[in-house]
């Protein structure tokens, strides 16, 4: 019961950071779209992209995230002819239950040897899960019960919809921070909005003056998307970590998401491009259970260190 209640606790304290998180960019957006119609003369132009963004594409990449998703991965529906599918789907029924779930996710199949698995989808009732070929043929059931349900404690906590909204928004502050650099690098070199200003106030030193704020507002704004970078991946880690203990839960054992982890690690410590296209691309290994490709800080990576989940679970009762 107690360890309910922690992982309670960390699950609404990941939810309030992740809100607080998205808050932000949409306020970080707002700032960047009015600097550069601030830089081109035109703040309803500026007014105009952040609203485009916030209010026009981030619904349109939540809409159509499962559809880019099966596209780049070449799923298909499970066949429950196939006697491993078929234990998949069994699998993800008795979880779905065993979650109170009404209706058990959707599963689909990758057609990749490469042992993977994620979970997807923005409301319970239309969430999914992919499952490899790869990972069918390794893992035994107890192995399979853990990683399916540490996916489908991702679809429980809400997990894809705060990630698809906290990616894309973080992915359009960085466009627009680097056009805002480059409007700011013109204005410093040629003039531009403080020429204007330079010949409206007679000042001559009003266009310098610009162009200090100018490259002092574009590093606060490079220091401050790098901070939301690493604020946005240290709440992924967090949130395999807490997936890993609620699949735990789930299945009342930790020794099968633990080898399953193993298995899925040893099979490959690192990723070819054929394999990371065949998986969707880069983009998507931050969704699945396993992603091999290691930053030279760990505060750039996706995910915690396999080893450390590995051993947190074995340790787990």
């Amino acid at each position: 019961m107690e360890n309910h209640v922690v992982i309670h606790e960390q699950v609404r304290s990941n939810q309030v950071k992740t809100a607080l998180l998205i808050i932000f960019y949409i306020v970080l957006i707002i700032i960047l779209s009015l600097s550069i119609g601030y830089y081109a003369d035109n703040v309803v132009l500026g007014a105009g992209i952040a609203a485009f963004i916030i209010l026009v594409l981030l619904p349109i990449q939540i809409l159509t995230g499962s559809k880019m998703i099966g596209s780049r991965t070449n799923w298909k529906e499970i066949d429950t002819s196939n006697p491993g599918e078929r234990r998949v789907a069994n699998i993800v029924e008795g979880l779905s239950l065993a979650a109170g779930l009404k209706n058990p996710p959707k599963v689909y199949i990758i057609p990749t040897s490469t042992p993977n698995a994620f979970a997807a989808g923005l409301k319970l009732e239309n969430s999914y899960i992919g499952v490899t070929t790869g990972l069918i043929d390794i893992l035994d059931e107890p192995e399979m019960e853990g990683v399916l349900a540490h996916e489908m404690s991702h679809i429980i906590q809400r997990d894809i919809l705060v990630s698809t909204v906290s990616i894309y928004l973080m992915s359009a502050a960085i466009i627009l921070g680097g056009i805002l650099f480059r409007m700011a690098r013109y204005n410093m070199f040629f003039g531009g909005r403080g020429r204007r200003a330079n010949r409206d106030s007679g000042s001559g030193n009003a266009a310098a003056a610009f162009a200090v704020i100018a490259l002092a507002g574009f590093v606060l704004s490079f220091v401050i998307r790098l901070l939301a970078q690493l604020i946005n991946l240290a709440i992924s880690r967090k949130r395999e970590y807490i997936a890993d203990a609620n699949a735990v839960r789930l299945c009342g054992y930790s020794e099968g998401l633990a080898d399953a982890l193993e298995k899925i690690s040893g099979s490959s410590t690192d990723y070819s491009k054929e394999q990371v296209e065949d998986l969707g691309g880069d983009e998507m290994l931050a969704i699945y259970i396993f992603n091999p490709k290691h930053s030279l800080a760990s505060l750039f990576s996706t995910h915690p260190p396999i080893e450390e989940r590995i051993r947190l679970l074995r340790n787990m009762y």
